[in-house]
């Protein structure tokens, strides 16, 4: 009987593994979104099904073959697919984009092969039932009115806005808090500043999607707390083509202007001029000794003149002729100061005008397949992207202080007219390979560089108020004003080169897998920063002290910043048991594992220019006398420092002229030079390492037919360590880098010499990830979970060193002592799929961060600290209508907007309550960072008739905390918050098709022109700038 029954299982077992099967699912093309209701047909047969709320479907009992999948539905263009291979025992994945009809026409066919790309990374392209992902295609946004980066893209998702343009903020947190990829992979930084990759640097032409998930599922990275942003490359055809497209664009600004501010000594180039603003070798070896300031107070010469040197010659007696010196160490110093004043000629301190031309933008990108290569079909893509950008941005600026420490009240310090002309560059270069052996194999290969640079002048003069006497600033209404000029090069550069691979094992129950290699490239280098800032009487046509309470005045920086990254994954996904009705798999299990290790350089050269009196620059005829109003285009003392460094000169001529001049006594003095080593360090320097090891796994099963559970963990382990090559132990507590590098720069405190030698951060945490997808009825879906991440700070944030900015001369002190935050997260959403791409959705979420990582402003410098906790919650509404299924005269018509409100609130630490009280300041207060509200509306019209696309898209930023006030004890100063105002900004397209493959477009950027204000407490001025409206036109083709 045994035998029997074993024959009979035997023999089911073989019946059953005759046939086999197909699932898939269905989205429309243009808008992502699934498709419900559409007849699945295998060409030739009989077998159909159709898809379900999902957009999915299933066909059981499918004899072993190769067949065509057809897909039909009312207002849809009819798709379909060849070469689906279904071979016995097994059930083979398929899936295809639907086009909606837009006029009535004939039924024809199109094919899956008109798709012109099919993707190269190991990622499902649909929305994620875990992590509420979605997908945003960079073409269908370029048609709404977005181009140029993906920053411009970025800010049109809910509850998401881009701060500086470059900086994400997703759900009200910044840019630790959230993960940018590319093509699934890790990238590093280019930006000391941040943590996660400037999402400014990557142009629109060589992206095709965007996918973006705001919840946390265990097969991502732990920092997904905000959001997680997947930016993928242009992929691989499935035909030859080619296209191309340039436009140019004017800014109502800065195009035309002669007043446009510049570096007259270089540009950004065709791409960058890092190397000709290079630190000269010869400069570069002089330290302390060689070019020591006028008095020092430490080293070998402290408490000596090092300016001055007599030279005597002897008229009579035996040693008649002979030449004598007094202070003769001083002969080599002036000599290395006219060495550098050589080597950096030309290279002016000031900044200068130029007239602006038109922006400029230009891309190009093609492919083709290869049939039969190397066993399989392989597929290329390549392309190219360029563009250069001029804008000005005007305006005021202001400083504050708070001088009743009861009510926290703030007075007015600074006011002055600002300008700041930008210059950008931004190119880059896409080269992708994907070799397909078959249908469930494929490898792939891609390049991707790019360079991002940008050249900033700024000029920025107005008045003192009401400052006493720090040091000695007692500026004069109407009378003395104070003068900034900065000149700011910034090159980021990025390379990264990707190896990929998705197989499918359909002999072992569809199992798949995915891996990646990758190594990636970047850098960010500030060559030559230089800033000037000086005072000026008009009434006594004289200069006076600049009372900048943070030395020096002049100075000169040569910063540079090298990562590398290597990053490797590899993840399965394994099938379980079926349905009963064999829809979908009732479980799928996903385990996986990464390695991510990444190294940083970071350098900085100091250097200044030794001006100890103002007088000095009173007394002498090569420092050019102004007048009242001083503009950018006067000559000023910066203008001269670089190009013509008159003392240098002068004493060039003195030291080597004819005997005849030698006849008398002569005392050269050197009074505007560059030294080392007195206000700022000599070299600032650190290496730094962070290695991020990863395991995950997850299962998600069916309870019941409408209800799906997410179940995951992953655990992750952190190795920061930073080791710095800064010579702290010379520094001296008392001396201003000392205070700020050795001790607590805002209680005094003496940190551990163990501690600022190697910080480091080393631990392991466990992050589970819960969630459920329930279907509440037909077309509405709830989805919730429960997640837990980590913040990591930067390593800027963690390494005893200090950079400046050159515009504000604000100094950043890191701190040693900075800890991880972790964070957990509670999400909710509600959808419904209203069909044809029409959804509402409605989600609320919170998160409890522990030790968040928080800025702290000073007045003087910027750093950081680990508060108690902070607590963060909020909703967001979607919605996307076409208002033809409302009112049919509106047909052609579409509608969308999203709003996202956020609230937060962060519990200080027991030092920052203490401070905050003394200061006066409000204890209770919101992240740093986060806006209020996000709003974006957009209203599109698509006349396929006539050829014509039309919309205008707005969007609102609400107002947030820029930048977070407190009291400096060890300088005895205190600052107040700074706020940033709601800002609006509307922008406005138009498409017209000329004739076949030819398209002009014309739009319009910051349309209304809205001023970006920021202010301190009680609505004093920080910063109110304008930046222009652009109107661009442009022209592209494709074939």
């Amino acid at each position: 009987m045994l035998i029997f029954w074993l024959l009979a299982w035997a023999g089911l077992a073989q019946a059953q593994s005759a046939s086999g099967g197909l699932r898939g699912s269905i989205q429309d093309a243009d808008f992502f979104m699934p498709v419900s209701g559409v007849q699945i047909m295998l060409e030739g047969t009989s077998v159909s099904a159709a898809t379900d709320a999902d957009g999915r479907f299933f066909l059981n009992d499918v004899p072993p073959g190769e067949y065509a999948l057809l897909a039909r539905k009312s207002g849809y263009i009819s798709g379909r697919r060849s070469s689906v291979v279904v071979t016995a025992g097994s059930v083979r994945e398929v899936s295809l984009d639907l086009t909606a009809e837009v006029v009535e026409l004939d039924e024809f066919m199109v094919e899956a092969a008109l798709e012109e790309e099919l993707s190269t990374t190991p990622l499902s392209l649909g929305a994620s039932l875990q992590s509420f992902a979605s997908t945003v295609g960079v073409e269908a946004l370029k048609a709404a009115g977005s181009s140029g980066d993906i920053g411009n893209l970025t800010k049109r998702l809910a509850s998401t806005a881009v701060v500086d343009s470059r900086y994400v903020v997703i759900r009200g947190l910044s840019d630790r808090y959230n993960v940018v990829v590319l093509n699934g992979a890790r990238i590093p930084s280019s930006d000391p500043d941040k943590r996660a990759v400037n999402i400014d640097i990557f142009p629109t032409g060589l992206v095709e999607n965007l996918v973006s998930s705001k919840t946390f599922v265990s097969s991502m990275p732990g920092e997904t707390t905000g959001g997680y942003l997947n930016i993928i490359t242009k992929r691989v055809p499935e035909k030859p083509f080619f296209k191309w497209s340039t436009s140019s664009a004017f800014n109502t600004g800065a195009t035309g202007s002669d007043g446009f501010l510049t570096d007259t000594s270089a540009s950004t180039g065709f791409l960058g001029t890092a190397n000709e603003r290079a630190l000269p070798e010869n400069v570069r070896a002089m330290d302390a000794t060689s070019l020591p300031a006028a008095n020092p107070t430490t080293g070998p010469f402290a408490g000596t003149n090092t300016t001055s040197s007599t030279v005597t010659t002897q008229l009579t007696g035996p040693t008649a002729g002979t030449v004598t010196f007094t202070n003769a160490q001083n002969i080599p110093f002036q000599t290395n100061r006219r060495v550098a004043a050589e080597a950096l000629a030309g290279r002016a301190t000031g900044v200068g005008t130029m007239e602006a031309p038109l922006n400029f933008s230009f891309s190009a990108l093609g492919g083709t397949r290869v049939e039969d290569f190397m066993g399989g079909t392989l597929g290329i893509v390549g392309g190219v992207t360029y563009s250069k950008r001029y804008q000005t941005d005007a305006g005021v600026r202001g400083a504050a202080r708070i001088i009743n420490r009861t009510t926290g009240e703030a007075q007015q310090t600074l006011i002055q007219d600002y300008q700041r002309g930008q210059e950008s560059l931004l190119a880059g270069a896409l080269l992708s390979a994907a070799l397909e052996f078959s249908s469930y194999s494929t490898i792939s290969l891609t390049y991707f560089a790019n360079v991002a640079a940008e050249d900033e002048a700024t000029f920025a003069i107005g008045e003192t108020l009401n400052l006493p006497n720090f040091p000695s600033a007692d500026g004069i209404p109407g009378e003395e004003v104070l003068v900034r000029e900065s000149l700011l090069y910034t090159e980021r550069r990025l390379q990264t080169l990707q190896l990929a691979g998705e197989h499918v094992f359909p002999s072992h129950g569809d199992v798949k897998m995915d891996w990646v290699i990758a190594y990636s490239m970047s850098s960010q280098d500030q060559p030559d920063i230089r800033r000037a800032l000086y005072s000026y009487n008009y009434v006594a046509n004289t200069y006076a002290n600049s009372g900048e309470p943070a030395p020096p005045d002049f100075e000169r920086v040569w910063r540079k910043l090298e990562d590398t990254n290597y990053n490797m994954a590899l993840n399965f996904e394994i099938p379980l048991e079926e349905y009963q009705d064999e829809q979908r798999p009732r479980a799928v299990v996903k385990i996986g594992g990464s390695t991510d290790y990444s190294t940083r350089k970071y350098s900085a050269e100091n250097f200044e220019y030794n001006v100890p009196q103002a007088s000095y620059m009173n007394n002498t005829q090569f420092v050019p006398r102004l007048s009242n109003p001083i503009t950018a285009d006067n000559t000023t003392v910066a203008d001269t420092i670089g190009v013509n460094d008159p003392t240098d000169s002068a004493t060039t001529s003195i030291l080597l002229g004819p005997p005849a001049n030698r006849r008398q006594n002569v005392t050269t003095t050197d009074r505007l030079f560059l030294v080392r080593g007195d206000n700022l360090p000599v070299t600032e320097t650190y290496e730094a390492t962070q290695s991020i090891n990863a395991a995950h796994a997850s299962i998600t099963f069916s309870m019941k037919d409408n209800l799906e559970v997410f179940l995951g963990a992953r655990v992750e382990s952190t190795d920061m360590r930073i080791r710095t090559g800064t010579d702290l132990a010379n520094l001296g507590v008392t001396s201003n880098s000392g205070q700020l590098l050795l001790a607590d720069p805002i209680t005094g405190r003496l940190l551990d010499p163990e501690k600022l030698a190697n910080p480091t951060i080393v631990r392991t945490d466990l992050l589970p990830a819960i969630g459920v997808r329930w279907e509440i009825a037909e077309h509405h879906l709830l989805r919730s979970s429960i997640t837990r991440t980590v913040a990591r700070p930067t390593f800027k944030e963690i390494a005893p060193a200090i950079s400046r900015d050159p515009e504000s001369g604000d100094f950043f002190v890191g701190w040693v002592e900075l800890e991880m935050s972790s964070i957990v997260n509670y999400d909710l959403r509600w959808e419904w799929d209203r069909g044809g791409g029409d959804l509402v959705a409605v989600s609320a979420f919170a998160k409890s961060i522990s030790k968040p990582i928080e800025n702290v402003y000073t007045g003087l410098f910027n750093t950081v600290r680990n508060d108690q906790s902070a607590t963060l919650y909020g909703f967001e509404i979607e919605l996307n209508q076409r208002l033809g299924e409302i009112m049919p005269p509106l047909e052609g018509l579409n509608f969308s907007m999203n709003y996202g409100y956020v609230f937060s609130q962060v519990q200080l630490n027991a030092d920052n309550q203490r401070l905050r009280s003394a200061a006066g300041l409000p204890l209770d207060r919101p992240l740093q960072g986060q806006p209020e509200y996000t709003f974006n509306a957009a209203l599109s019209h698509d006349n396929k008739d006539l050829g014509i696309s039309a919309g205008i898209l707005l969007n609102i930023t609400g107002p947030l905390l820029y930048a977070v006030g407190g009291r400096a004890e060890s300088i005895n100063l205190d600052a107040p918050d700074v706020y940033q105002r709601a800002f609006t900004s509307v922008d406005a397209y138009l498409t017209k098709t000329l004739f076949k493959n030819w398209e002009l477009n014309f739009r319009i950027s910051n349309l209304l022109d809205s001023p970006r204000q920021r202010y301190f407490t009680g609505g004093i001025p920080y910063s109110d700038v304008r930046t222009g409206t652009v109107y661009s036109l442009g022209l592209s083709a494709k074939w």
